[in-house]
């Protein structure tokens, strides 16, 4: 695939883990939405490791045996609920391995 400076996503509906995955060849940054709406960016991802992704058999292991434990990554917060507390609506991110 030649998609150089372009944002690919892609929607899983066949996997109960992850629901989409967007990936940004300039920046190398994998976004993984993940069933519960939760997501994660992940840094310094090769293209290989997108398009792995979205051929893969299982979404799921592809992404546990390949990406999970090896990158870098950084939990982006969901937007807050309406009983949540006014301050909560602050976007911050925390840098980790899972």
């Amino acid at each position: 695939m030649n998609f150089q400076g372009m944002v690919k996503r892609m929607e899983f509906r066949n996997s109960s883990i992850i629901r989409a995955a967007e990936y940004d060849r300039t920046n190398k940054t994998l976004d993984i939405v993940f069933s519960d709406g939760t997501c994660f960016t992940y840094f310094e991802v090769p293209d290989r490791e997108y398009e792995g992704l979205v051929k893969a058999a299982s979404v799921g292991d592809y992404f546990k045996k390949r990406i999970r434990a090896k990158y870098m990554c950084e939990e982006r917060v969901r937007k807050p609920s309406s009983r949540a507390k006014k301050s909560a609506g602050t976007r911050k991110s925390r840098r980790t391995i899972h």
